[in-house]
């Protein structure tokens, strides 16, 4: 098939792959099923003991104030370890109330105030709308919720803090103070502007709602981890601006129920919106990262005295949990107004047992009409169904829980706890012991429907649009033919029909049927990178065992070791997350040794280029002196004298950009404090970079890039310098390889920038020519060493086990996708390092910050991406009967459309495995963020690094011919 024809049809086979994503996208990320339009009084159910439809307890608060701290998780107000005394003292007291709040993933900001101001499981997809700033499709303007409720009864309702709240409810909010909450490296100022309106704002007049939302404890989790230096103040300085308020709305609440006797008090709760992990990170479905905290303070408060003053005497408060989303009809029923129409919640009892019991029930009454008419829009088969005459006798009518459908079980226990509280309505002419017995099996009734609707609807409260998914996985289902036939036409292949020999290795096989059945178990994802750890082992085992000379069974010997310790370094998934690992000793008791591997690996990386440099030009003398070529021809001098010039102008941008990006991790991280430079000394050190670190990030950048540039100009230089079709391909493979360590140990967490060395070792190990004193040519031609025979021509010329010899690009293939594991990452969207993603940006800017987040998380793909560039730059030039430009696009098409065919059959299998298991308990917490990430794998990485930017880049080198 002709070279240019095989690209269009690539290119069109994407496309169409692109296509059926959009629609399947579009049908597994719905809109959330919800009932339109906003609660009223009207709305409301007829009174069992009045028959009035507008009977509604008083109110107990007139005013709310809610201190939102970010990733607030519940051991920093409840455990031992706490700085929040003056919290812990009130709840010690009696004078707050407090639970652990138990949210829902995703874990991320936007979707839990959805969560707490709705009621409802927020669509998943607002976890990548989350990072968005300026969208505003999540807006709740048109949907029901506590604010919009609040606002209608003529409360005037302020924001300070983070600036979601002004995307969830545009137009709502009289007076607002927004920042940004993307900033994670800021932990000072984006709390303080918060601070700073504390009491001006309380203390004017006029307000009735507040919210305050702080950010710093969330981005210091995220920069440093939940056992930060940092961690401490931060919750002391939280705890005194409890203080603060309460102290406020204490004394304006004697003052104003002073003067007016129908004044009510002022309700402050302190709460969180999710928690964090072990290492600071959210998003996922952790027991660490959904544990939160409600706070309950201010006058008419009254919880339990804990007589225990030790350190464990709030320890019942973290298992006291209870459901985030609670506090939607909590706080709708304490201000007297409707229950958002959606809300899932159930009322808490503690902060509603201060109403009569004839009030209580109501409120109960209101709660659960409003949770049974989510219920009605979710099953037609009880939507038309009159409940009020069922439940207008005194019999309580028994619940078939085993054969009935779940909505009738629900309408069935609907309508015994109105028969109870019908019952209720009748005992309370009896004695008060019979009185509080019927309030009590009425209280239990209403609980317990409420709750099993609660747990039916928080697993089905989703639309799907099975149509558009079935289109997105027909489509899924043509382009993966479509690579299946094009990879069989590439110069690859499956079988050679002609030889009737299958052409795909038993290990390639062996690995694709292995992984698609690991998508179809939870557990499996959760603990991806096991399968990828084992396979990367398998691989190497293979090609030890394959090897036919010594050299390589020790080398390969020594990659297996050198990966053994890369997987020790950080321990990921979800089961292990919280274990001991090499990056925990490193951040702790030998943190100076960490950053002396630091300086170690950024030097390393500088000796690098030069390395490559001498060893180009020794083979290349090498060369001339077997060929007897001049040393000097005619005319080509000057291409070297320029060649020379041009790679010394290449070493020193790469040593710059290595010098400023080591510069960049010591100053934000405090290395240099910690290996002992004094600051005078370090103060010299930054004489020589950008004084401010986000333009010591810029430099890094623009310098990455040029050094990109210069290395495809070396490349231009080679050629017209007479150099070999091996040297030009070698040196500028391998100059882009090591010219992309500046971006990549920029952007990395401190701990993990040795690992880059590791994986340097690996890659080396790989080929002979590359180890020190081996040089490009001490071996013969470059291609000649790497040149491996295909599984057919290894058979036929009776190669001992060659059906189960892995190719480098397989083994390449493993590696890439355990380098993302062995960086810290897993399937779950808390282990997303957002710390970095704002290297160099001084203003929101959603491309700019998307494209650093992926090349942050994904830097040991990119790398190994990289590294297979340079392997196959290294074997291009063995096809001589074409030539090297035609024979090396050839090659390396054919390598493109394999590794697409591997993600659309992956891509494929995980759509019909979700489509399978939409209704399956972990569909929010395991499969769905894992099709998040595979979108993230497909478009970002093999679309537009491997086949867009790599393609790209070697094309480049091919065209200085």
């Amino acid at each position: 098939m002709r070279l240019g024809l095989h690209i269009a049809l690539l290119l069109a086979v994407l496309v169409v792959e692109l296509v059926g994503l959009g629609f399947f996208v579009k049908g597994f990320f719905p809109y959330k099923r919800s009932i339109p339009g906003f609660a009223s009084v009207q709305d409301q159910p007829e009174s069992v003991v009045s028959g009035s439809q507008q009977e509604l307890s008083a109110p107990q608060y007139d005013r709310l104030v809610v201190m939102l701290v970010d990733a607030l998780r519940n051991d920093f107000v409840f455990g031992n370890n706490s700085a929040m005394a003056y919290t812990q003292g009130l709840l010690r007291e009696g004078r707050a109330i407090g639970y652990t709040a138990k949210a829902l993933a995703p874990t991320v900001t936007m979707p839990r105030i959805k969560a707490l101001m709705t009621g409802t499981v927020p669509n998943f997809l607002d976890a990548v709308l989350n990072i968005a700033e300026s969208d505003t499709s999540s807006s709740l303007k048109f949907q029901d919720n506590l604010l919009w409720q609040l606002k209608n009864k003529g409360k005037t309702i302020n924001m300070f803090g983070d600036d979601t709240w002004l995307r969830l409810f545009p137009d709502l909010f009289s007076r607002t103070d927004g920042t940004s909450s993307f900033f994670v490296t800021d932990t000072v100022e984006v709390d303080n502007n918060v601070t700073r309106n504390v009491r001006p704002e309380l203390e004017r007049d006029g307000w009735d709602v507040t919210i305050f939302h702080y950010l710093g404890l969330d981005h210091i989790g995220h920069l440093a981890g939940p056992n930060s230096p940092l961690m401490r103040p931060k919750q002391k300085e939280m705890d005194q601006v409890v203080q603060d308020i309460l102290e406020i709305v204490a004394e304006q609440d004697t003052k104003r129920m002073g003067a007016d006797s129908s004044a009510k008090p002022t309700l402050f709760v302190l709460l969180g919106d999710h928690a964090m992990n072990e290492i600071g990170n959210h998003g996922g479905n952790s027991h660490l990262e959904t544990s939160t905290v409600f706070v309950f303070m201010g006058q008419g408060i009254r919880g339990q005295p804990i007589a225990d003053k030790g350190k464990n005497a709030l320890s019942a408060l973290l298992t006291n949990v209870v459901p985030q989303i609670n506090l939607v009809p909590t706080l709708a029923l304490l201000f007297g107004v409707p229950v958002p129409k959606n809300n899932l919640g159930l009322p808490l009892p503690e902060l509603i047992n201060g109403y009569t019991d004839k009030e209580r029930m109501r409120l109960l009454q209101i709660a659960a009409h409003q949770i049974y008419g989510v219920v009605q829009a979710n099953d037609p088969d009880v939507s038309s169904i009159d409940v009020s005459k069922e439940a207008a006798g005194d019999v309580m009518p028994d619940c078939d829980s085993e054969h009935d459908p779940v909505s009738m079980v629900l309408r069935c226990e609907y309508i015994r706890a109105l028969t109870a509280h019908r019952r209720f309505a009748k005992a309370k002419y009896g004695s008060a012991a019979e009185t509080a017995a019927a309030a009590a099996v009425a209280e239990g009734e209403y609980y317990s429907f409420m709750g099993h609707a609660n747990a039916h609807l928080s697993r089905t409260f989703s639309g799907y649009d099975l149509n558009a998914m079935t289109i997105g996985i027909a489509l899924f289902c043509v382009s993966t033919m479509l690579l299946v036939a094009l990879y069989q036409a590439s110069s690859c292949g499956i079988a050679n029909f002609k030889t009737k020999r299958i052409t795909i290795s038993v290990p390639a096989i062996a690995l694709l049927v292995t992984y698609v059945i690991s998508l179809n178990s939870s557990s499996l994802i959760e603990e991806e990178h096991q399968f990828w750890y084992h396979w990367v082992q398998t691989m190497f085992f293979l090609r030890m065992l394959t090897s036919r000379h010594s050299s390589g069974f020790v080398r390969t010997f020594f990659q297996m070791c050198l990966f053994r310790i890369a997987r020790a370094w950080n321990q990921t998934g979800q089961n292990w997350p919280g274990e001991i690992d090499i990056r925990y000793y490193l951040n702790s008791s030998y943190n100076r040794l960490m950053w002396f591997m630091v300086l170690a690996t950024f030097a390393l990386f500088g000796v690098c280029a030069s390395w490559i440099h001498r060893s180009a030009a020794s083979a290349e003398s090498m060369r001339r002196s077997k060929s007897g070529t001049p040393s000097i021809h005619a005319g080509r001098g000057r291409y070297r004298r320029r060649l020379a010039y041009g790679q010394r102008i290449f070493r020193g941008v790469l040593s710059t950009a290595l010098a400023n990006a080591l510069v960049y991790q010591m100053e934000r991280n405090g290395g240099w404090q910690v290996v002992g430079f004094s600051k005078p000394a370090w103060s010299v050190v930054r004489w020589f970079t950008p004084s401010e670190l986000a333009d010591i990030a810029r430099f890094v950048y623009l310098l990455t890039f040029a050094a990109l540039l210069l290395g495809t100009g070396c490349a231009w230089l080679r050629r017209r310098s007479g150099s070999s079709d091996d040297a030009v391909l070698v040196t500028a493979a391998l100059e882009g390889l090591v010219g992309l360590l500046p971006l990549l140990t920029l952007l990395a967490r401190p701990h993990n920038v040795p690992v880059f060395a590791i994986f340097a070792a690996m890659f080396a190990l790989f080929f002979p020519q590359l180890l020190p004193r081996a040089g490009f040519g001490r071996s013969g031609s470059v291609a000649a060493q790497t040149i491996e025979p295909s599984p057919a021509e290894a058979y036929s010329n009776g190669w001992r086990l060659s059906a189960l010899r892995p190719s480098k690009a397989l083994v390449l293939l493993c590696i890439i996708h355990a380098s993302f594991f062995v960086l810290g990452n897993s399937n779950s969207l808390a282990s997303l390092d957002l710390s970095n993603a704002y290297a160099g940006v001084s203003r929101y800017n959603e491309g700019l910050v998307g494209v650093l987040l992926f090349t942050a998380n994904w830097a040991g793909p990119l790398w190994w991406a990289a590294a297979g560039f340079a392997t196959l730059a290294l074997s291009a030039a063995a096809d001589a009967s074409t030539g090297a430009k035609t024979g090396c696009m050839q090659r390396l098409l054919g390598l493109v459309v394999a590794a697409h065919l591997w993600q659309a059959a992956t891509i494929l299998m995980l759509s019909v495995v979700v489509t399978l298991m939409r209704t399956h308990l972990f569909i929010w917490s395991v499969f769905s963020p894992r099709y998040l990430y595979q979108i993230a794998w497909f478009a970002g990485f093999y679309l537009a690094a491997i086949t867009a930017g790599g393609t790209g880049w070697l094309a480049a080198l091919l065209a200085t011919k």
